[in-house]
C-alpha cells in the first residue's frame, strides 16, 4: 500500500457526474476533492494542489479550456505542472486538439467506462512518476 493517497480534483460543475467520479475514484484508491464550477476548481488547484485534476469542459463562468490555460500559465511550478485529464462530452478534433495544445495531458469523451477512467488515470501517474 502506498505511505499517501494520490489526490484527484474533479472540476465538474454537474453534481451527478461529480459523485460518480468521487466514488469510481474513492474506490480505485484515491482522495478525492471536488470543485463545483471553473472559480471553485482553480482556487481548490491553487490552495490543495492535488496530483492529478479531472476537468469538464463546458461549465458556467470559466470553463475548462480557460481553466486549463490559466493552470498551465501559472507561476508556481507545483500548479502549472498538475496533470489535466479532460473528461467533457465535447468529442471534437478541434475540441480535442484545442485541449492538447492549451497543455492538456489527456482526453477522456463522457460517457466513459469507469475501469477505462481508472487505467487512465494510472497511466498518467504511471508516466509522471517515470
Amino acid at each position: 500500500m502506498r505511505e499517501s493517497k494520490r489526490s484527484v480534483l474533479v472540476i465538474d460543475d454537474n453534481e451527478d457526474i461529480r459523485h460518480l467520479l468521487t466514488l469510481i475514484l474513492e474506490n480505485a484508491g484515491f482522495t478525492v476533492l471536488t470543485g463545483i464550477d471553473g472559480a471553485d476548481g482553480l482556487a481548490q488547484t491553487r490552495t490543495a494542489k492535488p496530483d492529478l485534476i479531472l476537468l469538464d469542459a463546458m461549465m458556467p463562468g470559466l470553463n475548462g479550456f480557460e481553466v486549463l490555460e490559466k493552470i498551465r500559465n501559472d507561476r508556481d511550478s507545483k500548479i502549472n505542472s498538475i496533470p489535466i485529464l479532460m473528461l467533457t462530452s465535447r468529442s471534437s478534433v478541434e475540441d480535442i486538439d484545442m485541449a492538447i495544445d492549451l497543455g492538456a495531458t489527456s482526453y477522456v469523451v463522457k460517457p466513459f467506462r469507469p475501469e477505462k477512467l481508472v487505467q487512465k488515470v494510472n497511466s498518467i501517474f504511471e508516466s509522471e512518476s517515470s
